[in-house]
C-alpha cells in the first residue's frame, strides 16, 4: 500500500505552479515595466506610422503611472529618440499632420521615436486641490526617475544601448537633468526653447505664486472650463463667432490670447499667429490635449546640483538646441548657454520672431526646424557608429543635404 500524500508536498507544488503563471498586467507595472494599452493605432500618413501606447504602474495611488507611446513605421532604423513633453502638455499625438508635429515627422521619416505621459497626465480634470496633496513629493529629481524608467524599457525593447532625447520647454529642463543623471544612456539633446530654470535666469518668464499644491492651465479670466470652451470651439468652426465678444470670430479670440499671454511677456512669447508664425486651428489642436495640473513643487526648486554640473560638462553629449525670441530678451541667451553644458561644441539655432510653440508646431516649423533634426540625427547616428562625421548643423544646409519622405497633409485630429 502507497504511503498517504505529504501534504507540504502538495502545498510547495502549488505554490510552485503559481509561481510559473505569467504576472498580470498591473503587476508587470509595479515591477517597473510598461504594458501594452491596445491594438497599436494607424496614422495616415505617407509612408505609414503607426502609434502604440504603453503604461507602467508606478505606485500605489491612481495618479502614479508613467506612459509611452511609441511612433513608428516599417522603414524605422538607427537609436530610438525619446521626446520629453514640456509643462501640463503629454506625449499623446494632438496631430497627424507631421509638418506640424516634430516626433511624427521623424517616425515618417524612419525614426524610432516614443514620447512620455509624465504622472500629471492621470490626473482626472475635476480633481480637487485636496486630493493633490502627494504632488508636493512630484519634484523634478521624481520625473528624472520616471524618464529613466522609461528610457530604461525603450532601451530593452529596441535593443539599443543609447537613445537620443528630445526635449520641449520644461522637457528640455529634464533632457539636461536625464542626462547629467545618466550620461552614458544618452547619444544626443535636441533642445526645443529650453534650459534648466532658477529662479534668477527666468527673464520674460512669470510664474504665479501659490500655495496649492499643483497649479491650473486654467488662469483667473480664462479659466479651466472657458479655455476649453475657446478650444473646442476654434476646432469646431474657426471663422464662427468668438466666446469673448469682443473678437469677431473664434480664430481671431485665440489668436490674441496666445499672442497676449502674459506668462509669455504678453507679445508673442506663448506664439505668434499675428505674425504668421503659427495657426489657430492647430495650436487649439495641440493647446486641448494638456493636462491641467502641474506640480508647483517644481516651480521652487533648483534641480540641478553641483555635481550633476560638472557630470553633465564631462558628457561630452551633442547637443542641437533652437531658440525663439519673443519672450524676453533673455531667453534666447540662456537657451545658447545651457547648449554648452555637456561640454561639446553644440548647434545652436535662434529662430527671431518666434514665440514657444511656433518651434514646436508653427507655420514654418517643418523646414526651420523638423529638417535640421532630422538631418542632426542620421548625421550624429552614423558618427557614432563610425560611419561619417558629425559635423556642424546650420538650417540652411541641412535642409538641402537630406530629402525627407513626403508627409500627409491630414490634420483630422
Amino acid at each position: 500500500m502507497s504511503p498517504p500524500p505529504n501534504r507540504f508536498s502538495l502545498v510547495a507544488l502549488l505554490v510552485l505552479l503559481i509561481s510559473l503563471i505569467p504576472a498580470r498586467q498591473s503587476d508587470a507595472g509595479m515591477a517597473g515595466g510598461f504594458t501594452r494599452t491596445g491594438a497599436p493605432h494607424a496614422v495616415p500618413t505617407n509612408p505609414p506610422v503607426s502609434e502604440t501606447s504603453f503604461v507602467s504602474i508606478a505606485g500605489p495611488s491612481p495618479f502614479d503611472r508613467i506612459g509611452l507611446h511609441r511612433l513608428a513605421g516599417a522603414n524605422r532604423a538607427g537609436p530610438p529618440v525619446l521626446y520629453l513633453p514640456g509643462t501640463n502638455m503629454n506625449g499623446e499625438l494632438p496631430l497627424d499632420d507631421p509638418r506640424h508635429w516634430l516626433p511624427l515627422y521623424l517616425a515618417v521619416n524612419g525614426c524610432d521615436v516614443w514620447s512620455i505621459d509624465y504622472r500629471t497626465h492621470f490626473i482626472a480634470p475635476r480633481t480637487p486641490q485636496a486630493a493633490l496633496a502627494q504632488l508636493r513629493g512630484w519634484t523634478a529629481a521624481m520625473f528624472v526617475s520616471d524618464i529613466d524608467t522609461a528610457a530604461n524599457f525603450i532601451l530593452r525593447t529596441t535593443r539599443q544601448p543609447q537613445l537620443f532625447v528630445m526635449g520641449f520647454s520644461r522637457g528640455a529642463a529634464f533632457a539636461y537633468l536625464y542626462a547629467a543623471s545618466h550620461p552614458q544612456k544618452v547619444r544626443g539633446l535636441i533642445i526645443l526653447d529650453g534650459f534648466v530654470l532658477q529662479h534668477a535666469a527666468m527673464a520674460g518668464l512669470t510664474e504665479r505664486n501659490s500655495e496649492t499644491y499643483a497649479t491650473d492651465i486654467g488662469g483667473r479670466s480664462l479659466t479651466y472650463d472657458k479655455r476649453k470652451a475657446l478650444l473646442e470651439a476654434v476646432i469646431r468652426d474657426p471663422d464662427g463667432p468668438a466666446p469673448i465678444p469682443e473678437y469677431r470670430t473664434a480664430r481671431e479670440n485665440l489668436d490674441h490670447v496666445v499672442y497676449e499671454s502674459r506668462a509669455f511677456g504678453g507679445r508673442g512669447g506663448l506664439a505668434d499667429p499675428l505674425g504668421g508664425y503659427s495657426d489657430a486651428v492647430t495650436l487649439a489642436r495641440v493647446l486641448i490635449t494638456y493636462d491641467r495640473f502641474w506640480p508647483t513643487v517644481q516651480d521652487r526648486e533648483d534641480p540641478m546640483t553641483a555635481a550633476m554640473r560638472q557630470r553633465l560638462a564631462r558628457s561630452k553629449i551633442p547637443v542641437l538646441a533652437f531658440a525663439s525670441t519673443n519672450i524676453g530678451p533673455g531667453w534666447s541667451a540662456n537657451v545658447q548657454r545651457a547648449a554648452s553644458a555637456t561640454g561639446s561644441n553644440p548647434d545652436v539655432i535662434v529662430l527671431s520672431g518666434w514665440g514657444h510653440l511656433d518651434l514646436l508646431c508653427g507655420t514654418h516649423a517643418e523646414s526651420r526646424i523638423y529638417v535640421p533634426a532630422l538631418a542632426w540625427l542620421r548625421r550624429h547616428a552614423a558618427a557614432k557608429a563610425g560611419s561619417v562625421p558629425a559635423r556642424k548643423t546650420s538650417a540652411d544646409s541641412s535642409a538641402a543635404a537630406w530629402r525627407p519622405a513626403p508627409t500627409s497633409r491630414d490634420i483630422s485630429r
